[in-house]
C-alpha cells in the first residue's frame, strides 16, 4: 500500500497492511528542521522521517464579497532587535472598528509559537458589529475555490492526505474572537446574544458543507480543541458546540468516499459517546497526559465505530531517549493497533525542540511491529 492508502483504510475502520504513522508536524518544527512554515515544508518533513503528512492549512475557502465600508486589513506593529513581533488585525465597518493583536517571537528557540493578547470582540458593543459582519459575510458568500487543496495534493501525491478544515461555528468562529477565558464568563452573562451570532455562522456553516459536495477532498475535520482543552463539561459542550459537529457529520457521512473527524485535546472521556453517535470517522487525539480516556479504553469502548488518531507522548520526541521512544511507540501499538481503525500520531503538535532521531525511531518501530498479518 501507499501511504495514503494506508491511511484511508485506516479512516474506514478496515485493517491496513500495515499501522499509518502521522505525527503532527507544523511550522514550528518544519521551521526548526528547514527554516520554513509552508505547507509544504511539513510534508517534506515527513518525507525525511518517513512519515505520512494528514494536515493542511486550508479551510472551506468561500470567495466572500463585502460592500463598500467593510475591510479588513494586517499590519506589523512592532518588531524589536530581540525578535519580538507585534501584528495588529483591523476589522473596520460602517458600526464600528474591532482590532486584535497577537504576538510572536518571544522564545527564540521557538520563534513561530505565538499568542494572541487582544481579542477582536472586548465587549457586547463588539458582540453586535460581529454579528452585522457576519451577516454580510453570508450575504457576500460566492463560490468555492479549491485552487491551494489541488495544488496540495499534487505536491503531495500519495505520501500524504491533505485534508481540509471545517471551521466549528462555536469552537473556531466565536471563540477565536473572543477568547476562552472570556467566552465562558458570556456563556452565562449573554447567552441570546451568543445564540445569536451562532445562528448567523451556522447558515454560513451550511454554506460550507454545500461546498464540500464540489470538494475534490476526500478527509475533513473540525478542530474543536479550544472547547475541549477549555473543559466545557457535557451539557455546555451538548448545548454550545455539538451542534456544529452534527452538522457537518451528517452532511459528509451522507457522499461517498468523503471522511470527517475531530482534533481534540483534553478531558473528553463523556463527550466521545456523543462524537460517536453524531456519525463521525475518527477523532484525534487522546492525550495521554492531560486526557482522561486511554487509547486502550477508548479502544476497547469505541474501536469497532470509530477510527482512533494518537496518542504518542510529545514530551518523549523532546525529552526521551530513542529507547524510550520505541517504548512510547511499543505501547500505542498495542494499546490501538488491534483489529485496524488506527492512526499513530503525536497527542499534539510536534515541539520544535523534538529529537529528529525520536520520530525516526517512532517510525522504525512502527514498520518492525505494526505491520498486519
Amino acid at each position: 500500500m501507499t501511504k495514503k492508502q494506508r491511511f484511508m483504510t485506516a479512516v474506514r475502520g478496515e485493517v491496513p497492511d500495515m499501522v499509518p504513522v502521522s505525527p503532527l508536524i507544523h511550522s514550528r518544527y518544519a521551521n526548526k528542521v528547514l527554516g520554513r512554515t509552508s505547507v509544504d515544508a511539513w510534508c517534506e518533513v515527513h518525507q525525511m522521517v518517513g512519515s505520512i503528512h494528514h494536515r493542511g492549512n486550508g479551510i472551506v475557502d468561500l470567495q466572500v464579497s463585502l460592500p463598500e465600508g467593510w475591510s479588513s486589513t494586517t499590519r506589523e506593529v512592532e518588531h524589536t532587535p530581540e525578535g519580538r513581533i507585534t501584528t495588529e488585525s483591523t476589522i473596520q465597518t460602517p458600526h464600528g472598528t474591532l482590532t486584535s493583536q497577537t504576538v510572536r517571537g518571544v522564545i527564540p528557540e521557538d520563534p513561530q509559537t505565538s499568542k494572541t493578547t487582544e481579542y477582536y470582540v472586548k465587549d457586547l458593543d463588539d458582540w453586535e458589529i460581529y454579528r452585522q459582519l457576519s451577516e454580510q459575510q453570508l450575504a457576500g458568500i460566492g463560490e468555492p475555490n479549491w485552487d491551494e487543496h489541488l495544488r496540495q495534493a499534487e505536491f503531495m501525491g500519495e505520501e500524504a492526505v491533505p485534508l481540509v478544515w471545517i471551521p466549528s461555528p462555536f469552537c473556531h468562529r466565536l471563540m477565536e474572537v473572543r477568547g476562552m477565558q472570556e467566552i465562558m464568563m458570556d456563556l452565562y452573562d449573554c447567552p441570546d446574544v451568543l445564540r445569536s451570532v451562532l445562528e448567523i455562522r451556522r447558515q454560513i456553516l451550511e454554506k460550507e458543507l454545500e461546498a464540500v459536495v464540489q470538494s475534490p477532498a476526500e478527509v475533513f475535520a473540525m478542530d474543536i480543541c479550544w472547547a475541549t482543552g477549555a473543559g466545557l463539561g457535557p451539557q455546555i459542550f451538548e448545548e454550545w458546540a455539538l451542534p456544529d459537529v452534527v452538522m457537518a457529520a451528517e452532511a459528509i457521512s451522507s457522499l461517498p468516499g468523503k471522511y470527517f473527524g475531530l482534533y481534540t485535546l483534553g478531558r473528553i472521556r463523556q463527550l466521545v459517546p456523543m462524537w460517536v453517535d453524531a456519525g463521525v470517522d475518527f477523532v484525534e487525539t487522546f492525550e495521554p497526559n492531560e486526557g482522561d480516556i486511554s487509547l486502550a479504553e477508548a479502544k476497547q469502548l469505541y474501536g469497532d465505530r470509530i477510527c482512533l488518531v494518537g496518542n504518542f507522548d510529545c514530551v518523549v520526541l523532546a525529552f526521551g531517549t530513542v529507547d524510550e521512544a520505541r517504548a512510547e511507540a511499543r505501547r500505542c501499538l498495542d494499546e490501538g493497533m488491534e483489529g485496524g481503525g488506527y492512526v499513530m500520531a503525536t497527542a499534539d503538535e510536534v515541539p520544535a525542540d523534538c529529537k529528529m532521531d525520536n520520530l525516526k525511531a517512532m517510525v522504525e518501530t512502527v514498520e518492525e511491529y505494526g505491520r498486519y498479518d
